[in-house]
């Protein structure tokens, strides 16, 4: 087994990125609570919305290119319909090639889920690790968790 999530991701004061969650009904499953799918979709739009300043989504970007490598989430509580939702995204750690997010779904102030994916720097020619470049990590930086 994994070793465990970093239990401080369930605080809501260990965020400053902030991605609001627009619940549709289609989101549901037969249970009547939100679909796992659906949630991890939730948890890749915030890491989008984070990193957008780093890699634009442009046809013309011809940069380094960050990419998803493990992905883990744990669910610690159902989500209904009419729920107010928002997933809080956090760097916990920078590498030289890699970026490790924390990622929590809360409902209000109720963590439902909390999540971490380590993401690499690739070459967009060589498709190889390379080294994050000051400019990323200076984008990085103010979402890091504090000391």
């Amino acid at each position: 087994m994994a070793d465990p999530l970093d239990p401080t991701l369930t605080e809501v004061a260990g965020f400053r990125h902030w991605t609001p969650v627009l619940l549709r009904f289609r989101d549901l499953d037969l249970l009547g609570h939100v679909n796992n799918v659906n949630l991890a979709g939730w948890l890749e739009d915030a890491r989008v919305a984070l990193e957008l300043p780093i890699q634009p989504c442009t046809t013309d970007y011809r940069g380094p290119v960050i990419v998803l490598v493990e992905s883990r989430i744990q669910y610690l509580a159902e989500i209904h319909f009419g729920s107010d939702v928002r997933v809080g995204t956090r760097v916990q750690r920078i590498g030289r090639t890699s970026v490790v997010l924390g990622q929590a779904v809360f409902v209000g102030d109720t963590c439902a889920a909390i999540a971490e994916f380590v993401e690499v720097l690739i070459d967009p020619v060589t498709r190889k690790p390379t080294p994050f470049p000051p400019e990323f990590q200076a984008l990085f930086q103010p979402h890091a968790m504090a000391p």
